[in-house]
């Protein structure tokens, strides 16, 4: 079964979208056999312009999101394979948007994604399900919020207001937990973001956080890099644009804290016959 982690946070430019781009590129680069859906439920669709393959930008005619939680579509339907092996996408639209008044009345208000995985066989292809969450505290985050086991909040290292608020996410989260049956939502982990050590500001947000959170923030914090900018402008990963930033090595790093805290198994190596009939493991690069 897919572990699903929502990645959640209703402040807006914490690096949300970053985080689900690249922890999902950085997951698949961890096993040839891995397999990660990254889903975007959030109308603005900055994830989608991301990971959407280019070769398909307008995508015209595409199933989204937006169908599967207003019951037209299936989830399989809306599903698109990425530039990267072993990633794939929920893409999302800005006729999300509209959808929101027709469902937040009802149960999809905070089953519609929960029942459109439930009824598919998509927990059972992947590994991973990542959910990037929309910047508020509405329907759509609680949809997000139900359908996953744990949660990741980014936090931003420059931004001295970051810790504000966080009292009100806490809110959603166990509200949200009131209604589910079985295992709640758990906080995985607080990420640092946008990470500058250099800066007084980085360095009081930093220790403020850790002293908050102890334990449960990632030992892992995302330096603030201009490959970032880069990568989004070309529609790509930080992988993709340059392994040897800084931002490659630090969601590799957080990929690996994820698979640490979870105790996850990654998918055994793929063998292959020599020629003298021996078996040999396939490096994973």
């Amino acid at each position: 079964m897919a572990i699903i982690i929502a990645v959640t946070n209703h402040k807006g430019g914490v690096g949300k979208t970053t985080t689900v781009a690249n922890t999902g590129a950085g997951l698949v680069r961890k096993s040839k056999k891995m397999h990660v859906l990254v889903i975007d439920l959030d109308p603005q669709s900055n994830l989608t312009q991301n990971l959407f393959p280019h070769e398909r930008r307008d995508y015209k005619g595409q199933t989204t999101i937006a169908q599967v939680l207003g019951g037209a579509a299936i989830i399989d339907d809306a599903i698109v394979p990425t530039s990267i092996k072993g990633l794939d996408l929920v893409p999302s639209h800005i006729d999300l948007f509209e959808q929101e008044p027709n469902i937040q009345n009802g149960a999809g208000a905070v089953l519609g994604l929960h029942s459109a995985l439930s009824r598919s066989d998509v927990l059972n292809k992947y590994d991973f399900i990542l959910i990037d969450c929309p910047p508020n505290l509405g329907t759509f985050m609680t949809n997000a919020l139900y359908a996953a086991s744990h949660v990741i909040i980014p936090i931003e290292a420059s931004n001295r207001f970051a810790l504000d608020g966080i009292q009100s996410l806490f809110k959603k989260v166990n509200d949200v937990n009131v209604f589910k049956q079985g295992t709640k939502t758990q906080t995985l982990g607080y990420l640092i973001t946008r990470c500058d050590m250099r800066t007084n500001i980085a360095k009081t947000m930093t220790t403020a956080i850790r002293q908050a959170f102890g334990d449960l923030v990632f030992r892992t914090a995302i330096r603030s890099n201009t490959d970032f900018d880069k990568a989004i402008m070309l529609n790509k990963t930080i992988f993709q644009q340059d392994l040897r930033a800084s931002g490659a090595s630090d969601y590799s790093d957080v990929a690996s804290e994820i698979i640490e805290r979870l105790k996850f198994k990654l998918p055994s190596p793929e063998l292959v016959v020599q020629k003298e009939g021996t078996e040999r493991e396939v490096p994973v690069t």
